[in-house]
């Protein structure tokens, strides 16, 4: 098999290394031009056709195609590729002497075009690893599935050092630069014109090791800076240059270029800004520094300048957005220059590994450039407030846009913060004066409003990084501002002179950055003064807490290990800090009474904002110590009506958690108990009174629709209060907790009707198990939670699933279905945390056997929590609990609701750990809830998602190790069940080999199939020839019976290995410690097998 491929592409590869020396005879005699121009495009259709990305489909294997592609790459490429330099060469030079407008100036423009195009397909070509990238063939294949085209998803082009000879080398591309200039004006538009800008872009995206590594001198080493990168790469330096006298000519003079694209062709300026994208991502900005000082001394300008000019131009045309640009590339060659700019103005890290600061010139353009971004969002800003609101906008993919392009301008801001920052900060205070000044006069200020929404906005962009996923420090550029001595050399600044202009220098930058966030703040307050009422919108607030948040999560009182610089810390720690917090506290309160209804501003307050004020015990301490912080928390205790009725139930939820929160502040032990106790007191009271009712009094009650509501809040304050539980309140809220859970009980039973308090009541138990749990010690605490979780799910069972119909189920657009999702989520998540506990974890290890669970049978009767709570001799209680809630699930589950991908993902978990820790529960389940339960895991093995087949392949290997555990000992094991007219273990071998070899599973799940297929073929082995017969044959379905043969003589390879270790896998369990070392021993031998034997077959398996 393998040496007919290899026979076939050495055919292949000769053809077309003939062709080639054809081609070359051909270049150096008087042939015809349209011949030469034919074969230069046959050998760019050869490159496409050898590429895996771009190759046709001929029904023949991968293995194939990457056989070919390698040695295409290996042998020819190469020779390919001078082959098309010395033909654009001549072409070029034909062209350039030729008569304009004649016959051989028109033959020779299409030889240089086909040739250039043939250099563009090269450098297009998916190269091999190297040590600086690496393209894998997977990912290639699927981009070839997929249709895509072209390049790989990135833009830089990695061919290896070995390529630096012919790439780099001034005759590669001087001729173009000669080209070049009978290639402008009207001739921009020409397809010579276009090939050559093309291959133009393609040198631009060269980066790694085609250019050599940068030696680093001591002398270098101990200057640091960024134009010491450029001594150390002169290659790539001199590279640059080459492209930037290729490429700023076709941008500059930006207005003047730009003129012209807006009246014709963009073509030329979209491709120079996709070359200096290529150029700001592949080096570093000493190089490009460097570069343009030699470029400037030919009177050509450097990049930086460039990049402001038509950053400038392109604002100026409307290319803030696609809203207000009249082209729909304008915005798009706009984000490219944004960032650049982000790449050039990222503080480099210098060899003596101390943060670096961008060019002097690079600031001083940038420094205009965010000027100009600034005025042109602006007068944007205003021209929205005129609009129809977009929903997506300001939610999902138009959110996070908007970000990531506020991100970029922010970079820009802060290359120069002195200047920019206190633009900002004027920019602040004029419009808010001119806010004023509209409200006294009665005018529309809703443009004022916009401005300001952006304003506010861009300036917590500009001082504070995001923070997600790590301790917030104030942005390196700030720090280097504001003179942080962290961040520069020791030694660095000697003279006194340079002393005190770094002093000075850092004082302006402190100043700036203080400045920028006082008015920050005091917009954030505007909505505490009396006169402001009037004219403050809701959108404007939603905007000044979201930018104060994120401010304050940086600089409010920060941990002691990550302190503020000096100058930082005097403007915002102590008594002008716990004013700062102060105030944050009276916007809150104040949003949240005087906004009613505004959802999106109540969640900015209820989970960005005061979410930040409590996340660390620094501003707890002070946040306690606080009256508009008592104030708030009384409100919230007496059941403040603005704060219930007003107030989403999921908002009462999220302001119930950052109020227990908060109690980490407190010195002492008892005070944080207190303080939750007078919180929840009248909370708990509500819960206690209603099912003191009599029965027919609570029945009718529960009919009401505020009553419902009622109930709903409380529950998601409770849920709040058990999310927020610390060590100090864990003591005071269990209880509490302790005290309502008869009563909760008794809820559901009277609103079994009601399904919004029935899956409230479902979270509860969940955020109860999950936050209270860890700090249980107690067994009987442990043993009392447990007993109620499931006296919970027995009730739940009895009185509400078996009124719903299946049918309902099918129709995911109704709204049982939707509820009968929610309802299933919240019970998996329930029983998820209860195994994931350490609930389960000292259960586990004193746990019985678990025989005699009768697993459908009422384990009592609805109501009856007593009996409930009994659990049959032998049966752990971890268990009885997971078991009911699968007796729920598994009735309803179906493959309508596993699309949903929480859902199926909380149901695999749980099924994982269900056939991992209780096998034998599961086989002995009654066979109609035995089946729907295989089915659902069949489905998850041949499903896509990740988190799914992974809990289905650790679940089939768990069932399968207790299978074959049982035939060993001689137990019953699977007896009972059956899939068809066979058994459960020959219908999982099948279904596990079908998928390894016939279908595309990724490395990762190889591994965690092979520990579930070992177990299955040893349980029963008699099926192993049948199986490896069956699939065989299916693998020659497509009519290559190389494919066949090779997947047959693989199974019987692994069936004589089976066999040869059969007896030593036997015996492993009964030789102690030596056999179970023999097992893991064998098992790691069968997966390095099987997988290879999935690599091998699978390049044969697929074709294309």
């Amino acid at each position: 098999m393998q040496s007919l491929v290899s026979a076939t592409s050495l055919i292949l590869l000769c053809l077309a290394l003939a062709h080639l020396q054809e081609l070359d005879a051909s270049a150096k005699t008087v042939g015809s031009p349209a011949a030469q121009i034919v074969s230069l495009q046959v050998m760019e259709a050869v490159v496409s056709e050898f590429s895996l990305v771009t190759a046709s489909a001929l029904g023949l294997s991968w293995e194939f195609h990457e056989n070919c592609r390698n040695q295409l790459e290996e042998q020819f490429l190469r020779q390919i590729f001078e082959h098309a330099v010395h033909s654009a060469q001549q072409a070029a030079s034909q062209v350039r002497t030729a008569a304009p407008g004649s016959e051989a100036a028109a033959g020779a423009a299409s030889s240089a075009t086909a040739a250039m195009k043939l250099m563009a397909a090269v450098l297009a070509w998916d190269f091999k690893a190297t040590n600086s990238s690496f393209v894998s063939a997977t990912a290639a294949i699927t981009a070839a599935m997929s249709g895509r085209k072209g390049l790989p998803d990135t833009t830089q082009v990695k061919p290896g050092a070995h390529w630096a000879d012919i790439l780099l080398t001034a005759a590669t591309t001087d001729w173009v630069i000669t080209l070049m200039p009978a290639l402008q004006g009207p001739a921009a538009a020409s397809q010579l014109a276009t090939a050559a800008r093309q291959l133009v872009v393609a040198f631009c995206c060269l980066a790694g090791d085609v250019f050599p590594k940068p030696t680093v001198t001591s002398a270098v080493a101990a200057a640091g800076g960024a134009a010491n990168a450029a001594c150390a790469a002169p290659v790539a330096v001199t590279h640059v240059v080459q492209m930037l006298r290729l490429v700023l000519p076709w941008c500059m003079p930006a207005q003047q270029v730009l003129k012209q694209a807006l009246a014709g062709d963009e073509g030329q300026l979209v491709d120079a800004c996709r070359a200096l994208a290529a150029l700001c991502a592949g080096h570093k900005v000493g190089v490009l520094e460097a570069a343009s000082s030699a470029v400037a001394g030919q009177q050509q300008g450097s990049i930086f300048t460039a990049l402001e000019s038509l950053t400038c131009s392109f604002l100026a045309a409307g290319g803030v957005s696609a809203a207000s640009s009249t082209e729909p590339w304008l915005p798009d060659c706009t984000e490219m220059l944004l960032e650049c700019w982000s790449g050039l103005l990222a503080p480099q890290c210098g060899y003596a590994m101390t943060a670096v600061p961008p060019p002097a010139q690079a600031v001083e353009c940038a420094t205009r450039t965010a000027a100009a971004v600034v005025e042109a969002a602006l007068k944007d800003a205003a021209a929205g407030a005129h609009e129809d609101a977009d929903d997506d906008e300001d939610s999902g993919a138009g959110a996070v846009h908007q970000e990531e392009w506020m991100a970029r301008v922010a970079v820009l801001l802060r290359a120069h913060p002195v200047a920019s920052f206190n633009q900002l900060a004027d920019l602040i205070g004029s419009k808010q004066q001119a806010l004023a000044a509209a409200a006294a006069a009665r005018q529309d200020p809703s443009e004022l409003l916009e401005q300001l929404y952006w304003l506010v906005r861009m300036a917590a962009h500009a001082l504070a990084d995001s923070g997600i996923g790590e301790i917030p420090l104030p942005p390196e550029a700030v720090l280097l501002a504001v003179g942080d001595s962290s961040l520069t050399a020791p030694g660095a600044v000697t003279s006194p002179e340079q002393q005190q202009a770094s002093a000075a220098s850092a004082s302006a930058g402190a100043a700036a950055v203080e400045r920028l966030s006082r008015s920050l703040l005091e917009l954030t307050a505007v909505c505490l003064q009396q006169a402001a009422a009037a004219v403050v919108s809701s959108r404007l607030m939603e905007g000044s807490t979201w930018a104060a948040a994120r401010w304050a999560d940086t600089y409010l009182f920060p941990e002691e290990e990550e302190p503020l610089p000096e100058a930082l810390e005097a403007a915002f720690g102590d008594q002008s800090g716990l004013n700062i917090l102060d105030m944050l506290v009276h916007v809150a309160q104040r949003c949240l009474v005087a906004f009613p209804g505004e959802i999106e501003l109540h969640r900015q307050v209820c989970h960005t904002l005061l979410p930040t004020l409590v996340h660390r015990k620094p501003l707890c301490r002070r946040l306690i110590t606080l009256s508009s912080w008592q104030a708030l928390a009384a409100a919230f205790a007496r059941r403040d009506v603005h704060l219930t009725r007003h107030l989403s139930q999921k908002f009462q939820r999220a302001l119930s958690r950052c109020l227990c929160l908060a109690a980490s502040g407190f010195p002492d032990a008892a005070s944080p108990q207190q303080y939750v106790t007078g919180l929840m007191a009248e909370t708990v009271k509500e819960a206690m009174e209603l099912p003191r009712q009599s029965p027919q009094q609570l029945a009718a009650v529960a009919q009401r629709a505020d009553v419902q509501l009622q109930v709903c809040c409380g529950l998601e304050v409770l849920r709040g209060a058990a999310a927020g539980t610390l060590p100090s309140t864990f003591p005071a809220l269990l209880n509490m907790f302790n005290s309502l859970l008869n009563p909760l009980l008794t809820l559901h039973a009277a609103f079994k009707h009601v399904a919004p308090v029935v899956a409230l009541l479902l979270k509860l138990a969940d955020d109860i198990v999950e936050n209270l749990s860890v700090y249980m010690e107690g067994v009987q605490q442990k043993e009392q939670l447990l007993n109620w979780t499931l006296q919970l799910l027995v009730q739940y069972r009895d009185s509400n699933l078996w009124q719903v119909s299946l049918q309902t189920a099918k129709s995911l657009k109704e709204d049982r279905a939707a509820e009968q999702c929610r309802d299933l989520r919240a019970v998996l998540n329930l029983l998820i945390h209860i195994t994931q506990s350490d609930l389960s974890a000292e259960e586990e290890d004193n746990m019985r056997p678990l025989g005699g669970i009768a697993f459908v049978a009422p384990l009592a009767a609805p109501g009856d929590s007593a009996a409930a709570a009994v659990a049959p001799e032998g049966t752990s209680v971890i268990a009885r609990v997971v078991l009911v809630g699968l007796n729920i699930v598994l009735p309803l589950i179906n493959a309508e609701l596993l699309k949903f991908p929480k859902l199926a993902q909380l149901y695999y978990s749980l099924l994982s750990y269900m056939l991992e820790v209780y096998p034998r529960a599961v086989a002995d389940l009654e066979p109609s809830h035995f089946g729907s339960l295989m089915a659902t895991l069949e489905w998850g093995l041949l499903g896509n998602d990740v988190v799914a087949v992974h809990c289905s392949l650790e679940g089939l290997a768990g069932l399968a190790k207790y299978q074959y555990e049982s035939v060993q000992t001689g137990g019953r094991g699977l007896a009972g069940q059956s899939a068809g007219n066979r058994s459960v273990v020959s219908h999982f071998q099948e279904l596990l080999l079908r998928r390894l070899l016939l279908e595309d599973t990724p490395q990762d799940m190889v591994e965690l199939a092979a520990d579930a297929l070992l177990p299955l073929l040893l349980a029963e082995p008699a099926n192993f020839g049948p199986l490896s017969t069956a699939v065989a044959a299916a693998a020659g379905v497509n009519g290559d019976p190389r494919a066949s043969a090779a997947v047959a003589n693989a199974l019987s390879q692994l069936g004589s290995w089976l066999q040869t270790h059969s007896e030593q896998l036997a015996a492993g369990p009964a030789n102690g410690d030596a056999g179970s070392t023999m097992l893991r021993t064998a098992a790691r031998q069968f997966r390095q097998r099987l997988s290879q034997m999935v690599a091998d077959i699978r390049g044969l398996i697929r074709l294309r």
